[in-house]
């Protein structure tokens, strides 16, 4: 039974109860001493033996069982050797007679070069690189200036060691959000004196789980006030405003001019079921969508345009292009040697129409013409 982060065992020799973790266990059967615990009495010399063959074998598996460690690569290599060569020391205490020579023609070992440090650096660039790699991270945080900022800030600390796991998850995420709460009071405070804009969304994250995002916003600007993991329940109006209630009620109904939605059906009895709760906050269908509707309904008129024959006629032209460009761009991409051929003779990228995409048709018309 575990309790306190460690485990009560009893032994099956001495029948001796003790609470520890598996250190005090080898303490009291192999007879080590230390670690709280008394020697068991009742071990024998033969079964001492066998315990003890047994944890060094458990040992040896956990050591061949640990991954290996790939050294880096090394600054001191001669012309003849391959490129994917490394140095197995990680340092170059000990040369060889070669590589003496290739310093001596090169002129490295120099009080110069020993000032710089050139092959510390470049084992120091190696790591960095390797935890890149190793850890799947965009070659873009290299752009960003906390990364700079951060190293710069180490080597210039004596004895510095960096977080750990546990640190980054715990304490400093801590600190960190009471930072950035500390930074958006300010935009808090204008609440009160300007009033709020609540504004949501439906997206899906890179695990495809749909979220629903919650945002404040004024002229001081907007404010993520939380997304919901949607996963599982249904999007219904009462769930939307169920949602976007509690955030009137965290920023307060008295600060709150409307809420901002796109036009689906949902969305619309979310906005009646708020404001009949509360008459003073009305709702505003989102502008952008509104747009968006627009310029699909004109590059796909429905059968309610066809009621105006003058509206029809004067977009009918545009979905059939838009079906034959689609059609040139299936063909090429489809097939590897056209792609080929494009790519080589144009610098554009194709594009495919994406329904929840603003205006698609048009920018894929656009970029097919250029």
């Amino acid at each position: 039974m575990s309790g306190g982060g460690s485990w009560r065992f009893e032994c099956k020799f001495c029948n001796t109860k003790y609470v520890g973790a598996h250190n005090r266990v080898v303490s009291h059967l192999l007879k080590d001493g230390g670690k709280g615990v008394k020697v068991c009495p009742k071990v024998t010399p033969q079964q001492l033996a066998n315990m003890s063959k047994l944890l060094n074998d458990c040992k040896e598996r956990v050591k061949n069982a640990a991954p290996k460690s790939v050294p880096l690569p090394s600054s001191l290599r001669n012309a003849a050797t391959s490129s994917l060569d490394y140095d197995m020391s990680f340092t170059c205490s000990n040369p060889t007679s070669s590589e003496v020579g290739l310093k001596k023609r090169k002129g490295m070992g120099t009080a110069l070069e020993k000032a710089f440090q050139n092959n510390s650096k470049e084992q120091c660039d190696g790591e960095i690189a390797r935890m890149f790699y190793i850890g799947g991270l965009s070659f873009n945080l290299a752009r960003n200036p906390h990364y700079r900022r951060s190293y710069v800030r180490a080597s210039n600390i004596p004895g510095y060691v960096l977080p750990g796991y546990n640190a980054l998850r715990t304490t400093l995420l801590q600190k960190e959000r009471k930072n950035i709460e500390l930074h958006l009071q300010p935009i808090k405070d204008s609440w009160k004196a300007k009033g709020v804009s609540i504004c949501s969304d439906g997206w899906s994250d890179p695990q495809r789980r749909p979220i629903i995002n919650l945002i404040v916003a004024n002229t001081n600007g907007p404010m993520m006030l939380r997304a919901v993991n949607s996963q599982g329940e249904v999007k219904s109006g009462e769930m939307i405003a169920e949602l976007i209630i509690e955030c009137i009620k965290e920023v307060g109904h008295e600060n709150v001019v409307q809420i901002i939605t796109d036009n689906a059906s949902n969305c619309v009895k979310a906005g009646a079921l708020i404001s009949a709760k509360y008459h003073v906050i009305f709702w505003t269908p989102c502008v952008v969508h509104t747009l968006n509707l627009v310029v699909k309904n004109i590059c796909a008129p429905s059968l309610q345009t066809r009621n105006n024959d003058d509206v029809y006629d004067a977009c009918k032209w545009i979905r059939p292009l838009a079906d034959d460009v689609s059609l040139i761009k299936n063909f090429i991409m489809n097939h590897g040697m056209r792609l080929v051929m494009f790519t080589e003779h144009c610098n554009l990228k194709l594009l495919t129409v994406a329904s929840t995409r603003f205006a698609s048709t048009l920018v894929m018309f656009k970029s097919l013409r250029k």
